[in-house]
């Protein structure tokens, strides 16, 4: 009897144990992207797995990654910043107005091509810090879609297409380099500025010959170019501009550049210090489809000579007190040209405000009439001044390269002598230019010396017709087997040895 009641109560407890499994719901799990039910198992079978099998941990947003949404709660356009309140926060509070947004932090804004926010619409953007002070950046204003307004898109296009057309001295085929050396003087204050990009507007080089000293030459060395870029720009300049209108902008640059000098040479008191300067800038853009010219600059008595099909074309004219114009224009002015150990100078009395005669009488003289610096010269009569003389210069298949000296060159080499040095070395710009100077050394000049040799790329189709009979100088020509002779023979030449 004890027995069957025991059975009974088991066979009770099995029907009401599959009752309860048969009304159990199971979780759903996915495995390989699909989703699977759990089936009830046979409780004598083996034990049923328990839940799905954990995910592979997923990775955390860093925290400057994460986007964020919000209002703009106050924009102030004229000077370019306010302030947007974050989503789910109210004015006041511990966000006060909001956080602070300028102009340059909106995604396509640039200072050409500004992008205002307006109030009230609905933005996007990460949250960063300026100066220590939280801050909204990479903002974006988003539509009804809540999808970017398409002037953030292009905006972001027109800046990147601008870059695009930018140009490099390796874009336009150019090969460059500069060789300054000593010389017999003690120190080298000639300054040199190697391939400059002026953005889509071309490439700018310049050959500086400090005199008195370094300072002017370093101080024209670091602004002329940034002068340039910014007088272009106020111009609007383009790259197929009239020759005027780069003309003027190339000047006002050099006046510019010069009176900041002055004012430093003041307050500094380095009167007697200045600098010539040549520059070339290859203008124009083939990217636009613009043609390349050569925009010569010159201040002072440093030089640029063209090779075109092998012979020297002077592209610049010294600024000596012998040029009759420039006599004449000191001289209107109540200047002196005196001629001083035998070379002509321009002359100022040493002590113009000396009560005694003699003291008068003593002068200073400057061998260029035009030049950086020299405030000595300018105040309080200008009698050197810094308007560069400015040519711009189609290019044609026949230029080769174009060569900027200081006088430490030319004083002992002749313009034509230089573009024959320089021929030897056709695709070797730093031969080329070591060549020069080594040239000039043993002829004996006591300046210092700086050569810059800028071969055009595109030339090297053309230039072997015109290289045929110059490669030995001015006096015959040469194979290709004495030219590398000769190379090497100048090479075994060395300034200090």
């Amino acid at each position: 009897m004890m027995m069957r009641i025991h059975l009974s109560e088991k066979m009770k407890q099995s029907e009401e144990m599959r009752k309860a499994i048969s009304k159990t719901e199971f979780m759903k799990f996915e495995v390989d992207g699909s989703s699977v039910q759990e089936s009830a198992a046979d409780p004598t079978g083996p034990a049923p797995m328990v839940g799905p099998p954990e995910p592979p941990p997923k990775e955390e947003k860093k925290e400057e990654d994460l986007r964020l949404e919000g209002r703009v709660n106050k924009w102030d356009s004229e000077k370019g910043f306010g302030f947007i309140m974050p989503a789910g926060k109210e004015e006041g509070g511990d966000m006060g107005k909001g956080l602070f947004v300028h102009r340059k932090f909106i995604v396509g804004s640039t200072p050409s091509n500004p992008i205002n926010l307006k109030e009230g619409v609905k933005v996007s953007f990460k949250q960063g810090t300026q100066d220590s002070k939280p801050c909204a950046l990479e903002v974006l204003m988003l539509g009804a879609d809540g999808k970017p307004l398409p002037i953030h898109a292009g905006a972001q296009t027109l800046e990147e297409k601008k870059k695009s057309y930018h140009v490099s001295a390796e874009s336009l085929g150019l090969r460059v380099h500069c060789e300054s050396w000593p010389g017999l003087k003690k120190t080298l204050q000639d300054r040199y500025v190697l391939d400059e990009p002026l953005e889509e507007l071309g490439v700018y080089f310049a050959v500086l010959d400090g005199h008195g000293g370094t300072q002017v030459a370093d101080m024209a060395k670091e602004k002329l170019q940034k002068n340039v870029l910014q007088q272009m720009r106020q111009r609007q300049v383009q790259p197929a501009s009239r020759d005027e209108k780069i003309k003027m902008a190339i000047k006002e640059a050099f006046l510019q550049t010069d009176k900041e000098i002055l004012g430093l040479a003041e307050r500094k008191k380095f009167e007697l210090v200045g600098s010539t300067c040549v520059s070339v800038i290859l203008h124009g853009n083939p990217k636009l489809g613009t043609a390349l010219r050569l925009v010569v600059s010159n201040l002072g008595d440093s030089r640029a000579v063209l090779c075109r099909a092998g012979t020297a074309v002077p592209v610049s004219e010294d600024h000596k007190p012998t040029r009759m114009d420039e006599k004449k224009r000191i001289e209107r002015v109540g200047g002196l040209v005196l001629q001083v150990r035998g070379a002509w100078r321009v002359a100022t009395s040493t002590n113009p405000n000396s009560m005694n005669k003699a003291a008068r009488r003593e002068y200073q003289g400057l061998a260029m009439t035009r030049s950086f610096g020299d405030l000595h010269f300018k105040r309080p009569i200008g009698l050197a001044i810094a308007e560069p003389e400015v040519q711009v210069i189609s290019l044609s298949d026949k230029d080769l390269f174009i060569v900027l000296g200081t006088d430490g060159v030319f004083d002992v080499l002749s313009n034509q002598e230089v573009i024959d040095l320089a021929m030897r070395h056709w695709r070797e710009p730093e031969e080329a230019a070591k060549n020069i100077v080594r040239s000039a050394y043993k002829r004996g000049s006591e300046d210092n010396l700086t050569v810059m040799v800028v071969q055009f790329g595109w030339a090297d189709k053309s230039a072997a017709k015109y290289l045929g009979g110059k490669t030995g100088g001015a006096g015959g020509s040469m194979d290709a087997g004495a030219i590398r002779n000769a190379a090497k023979a100048a090479d075994d030449m060395d300034m200090f040895g």
